[in-house]
């Protein structure tokens, strides 16, 4: 990740912009907190600069969430972010966010991609006429060196209103009033500044704020906010005998909970808990949809056929959320993952609205019920449509035989003799996204090739917990066997 592969990738960004007549409107620039990302920031910034490109640069780090709100907010042509999300720290990133506020879609990234080929054969190209051109790009647009445009530029610290809409979709009396305990990991993440204000200052809860600080190493932890990263806010969560614990990954866009018994509640289950929860809380309406990635949790299609609310599925990734959402009324949309926006944000996943939420049905539970833990209304919630027993593992395998997986699995009615795994029959296979396995109980499995990686990942659900494990040890024997 150089100044100069930046270069290249922002300049191609330009050229979608210009070939598509999204010059007139101005770009936003947001950076995570890692190394040099304020740097590469400001290098994109002279980059859409000397492309007469009006530019709209934050003064400092900010979350994936906000920097797509901005393009919403501002009326732009779309946003940059720079940033690896919850990746290890050697890592960084460039995100392009369209002007709607979410991911781009395969259409605009294929066509930015398109156009980055093009500079990258310009500059490979020995006739005289492309090496010119090549020379061009290299020195005058994206060499850091020699860039120095910086007419175009309006630095940006003034984030209100980002900070309003969040706190628009939360029932914020109800937080100010009952006060819960709650304390905070930022994970030296983009969350670091701006969350602990709205928590604090906004909400009024004097929550303790962890890691809220720039640590480019992030600790020497990955900044994700997975059950084994969080165990010093369950450790403090207990001790204090607080209501929740929240953290944010690096980029804000993902969110992890702890709850005061310190259980730690899956993203799976916080969806759907939180589907409940805005049902139970009459906010939403006979035209609303939820929405749900293929490896999500089948609670979710029970509570939404308990009330009449259309569900949809789709491929694995926010993008496809984003799409239904602006063609749709959707109550909420979630990933597995730990990815989820509701009705009346933005279509891009927002860790500190997920945070907040949880803040607010914690907040509802100790007013109805004195005390009741997140991990309880769960309890509640299985109570009503059953338990589900759910885990994802990835398997090594090495790149060449993965399509052979995939097929394996897609053709699985045929591999299985009886076509049944303890008596329990295969009903549907889908091969959408990788090869999704139906059973006649509703248990199912899924299946999908990493693309970035030598991995198989595994999705697994079930209500019954005898047959989830054997679900479990069947996928894991089979993909071993199929990679030898």
């Amino acid at each position: 990740f150089t100044f100069k592969n930046v270069g290249f990738v922002v300049q191609a960004i330009c050229d979608y912009l210009k070939d598509n007549n999204l010059m007139g409107n101005g770009i936003f620039i947001g950076y995570d907190n890692r190394f040099l990302s304020e740097d590469f920031a400001a290098h994109a910034a002279k980059i859409l600069s000397s492309n007469k490109i009006k530019v709209y640069l934050a003064e400092t780090s900010v979350p994936t969430p906000l920097t797509a709100f901005m393009a919403v907010d501002l009326k732009l042509d779309g946003s940059i972010m720079i940033t690896a999300s919850h990746n290890p720290s050697k890592y960084n990133g460039i995100k392009f966010i369209p002007y709607y506020g979410g991911p781009a879609d395969d259409k605009i990234t294929k066509a930015i991609e398109k156009k980055l080929s093009m500079i990258l054969d310009s500059l490979s190209d020995c006739s005289p006429e492309k090496s010119d051109k090549g020379n061009k790009i290299l020195n005058k647009e994206v060499n850091a060196e020699y860039n120095t445009d910086t007419n175009n530029i309006e630095v940006v610290s003034d984030f209100k209103n980002y900070k309003d809409k969040l706190i628009s979709n939360i029932n914020a009396e109800l937080i100010k009033d009952v006060k819960p305990g709650v304390a905070v990991d930022t994970m030296f993440g983009a969350g670091s500044k701006i969350f602990p204000e709205i928590i604090n200052e906004e909400l009024h809860l004097n929550a303790e704020i962890f890691n809220n600080y720039r640590d480019p190493l992030f600790g020497s932890k990955l900044p994700d906010p997975s059950e084994k990263n969080l165990a010093a806010l369950k450790d403090y969560v207990l001790e204090n005998k607080l209501d929740a614990g929240i953290a944010l990954d690096g980029d804000a866009d993902r969110f992890g909970v702890i709850d005061g018994k310190g259980i730690y509640i899956s993203p799976n289950n916080v969806i759907a808990m939180m589907l409940y929860y805005l049902i139970e809380s009459k906010r939403y309406k006979k035209d609303d949809t939820a929405v749900r990635t293929v490896a999500t949790t089948h609670l979710i299609d029970e509570i939404c056929n308990d009330n009449n609310l259309d569900l949809i599925e789709t491929p694995v990734g926010f993008k496809h959320i984003a799409k239904i959402m602006l063609e749709r009324n959707v109550l909420i949309g979630g990933e597995e993952s730990g990815g989820l926006t509701i009705k009346g944000h933005i279509p891009e996943k927002d860790g500190l609205l997920a945070g907040l939420i949880l803040i607010e049905i914690q907040s509802h539970l100790k007013r109805k019920y004195g005390f009741m833990s997140l991990s309880d209304y769960l309890e509640k919630i299985y109570k009503k449509y059953g338990k589900y027993y759910n885990r994802r593992i990835d398997i090594e395998i090495p790149s060449e035989r993965k399509a052979d997986v995939i097929n394996y699995f897609i053709n699985l009615k045929d591999n299985l003799k009886a076509r049944k795994i303890q008596n329990i029959k295969v009903t549907d296979v889908s091969d959408r996204d990788g090869a999704k396995v139906i059973f006649e109980d509703k248990s199912w499995l899924l299946v999908r090739a990493s693309g970035t990686e030598p991995l198989i990942r595994c999705y697994i659900e079930s209500k019954n917990s005898d047959f989830f494990f054997t679900l479990l040890e069947f996928t894991e024997d089979t993909i071993n066997s199929l990679s030898q």
